[in-house]
């Protein structure tokens, strides 16, 4: 590992005339000793000599072991970290996008936001997490705002802010969704539901009941991905709201897909 320790105190050539050390500008201003010229990394000061070689010693051995990590990197806090790191470089398609900045600016930043990247412990996640618990009912949601604030904190990682994901921390629980069991309706039960919704909108239970189409799907589907000669249904795209728009964009996924038509019945 590269760098090296400078005494801004005295400096480091002797004086021809006395053999002497002269004094620099700097002496008495501030820490004495410098650690400078590691790659990637700003300058460490340290008042003693020994602290300023025991953290160059550390530093090269956590690169040897792809662990080093300058502590002040860490000192963002969470909140500038999403807003000037994370959401820029953030992909995925737009509704993705559109859910992982609501649960940030509702869920993370309010409980997190003001904490710095380095001083997010375990014992903070387990809090927040028992926050969550009793503020958003739903298991799944909690679930992905999690997901959402670990895969943040492991971006943190990749740009060398934090040593390791505190989201890892064992004694850290995620909330377990629980195994409801499903039953499927009956056909008079889906026969009921069908009658009782207006009759413009009917089809949407034959096709979502029938065909296994999720809404988005239902409403995107038009004339053409109807295949009557071989009973089958093109699933080619989907209604979205964004931002409070309607679009059509890709399947869940990005996948399109084609799924049978069950045979028609009446009643």
């Amino acid at each position: 590992m590269s760098g090296y320790i400078e005494d801004r105190w005295i400096k480091k050539k002797k004086d021809p005339a006395t053999g002497r050390r002269e004094k620099t500008t700097r002496y008495r201003k501030g820490k004495r000793y410098g650690v400078a010229g590691v790659t990637g990394v700003r300058d460490r000061s340290f008042d003693t000599l020994e602290d300023a070689k025991s953290w160059l010693r550390r530093s090269a051995t956590d690169e040897e072991r792809g662990e080093f990590v300058d502590p002040r990197d860490g000192s963002i806090t969470l909140a500038d970290y999403i807003k000037t790191h994370w959401a820029p470089g953030r992909g995925g398609a737009p509704k993705t996008q559109q859910n992982q900045e609501r649960r940030a600016r509702l869920h993370i930043v309010p409980h997190l936001g003001e904490v710095p990247l380095k001083n997010i412990t375990a014992a903070d996640l387990r809090t927040y997490t028992a926050t969550l618990e009793e503020t958003v009912s739903s298991v799944d949601y909690q679930r992905g705002i999690l997901s959402e604030l670990s895969s943040i904190l492991e971006a943190a990682v990749d740009d060398k802010r934090l040593a390791r994901n505190p989201m890892h921390a064992k004694s850290v629980r995620w909330p377990k969704a629980p195994r409801e069991p499903r039953e499927a309706w009956r056909l008079m039960t889906a026969l009921r539901v069908r009658e009782a919704i207006s009759p413009r909108n009917r089809i949407a239970v034959v096709l979502g009941l029938g065909c296994g189409l999720r809404q988005g799907e239902v409403f995107g589907l038009s004339h053409a991905d109807v295949d009557y000669e071989k009973g089958v249904l093109h699933v080619r795209r989907q209604v979205q709201s964004i931002s409070g728009k309607l679009y059509f964009t890709l399947p869940k996924g990005a996948k399109t897909r084609t799924v049978d038509m069950p045979p028609s019945r009446t009643r």
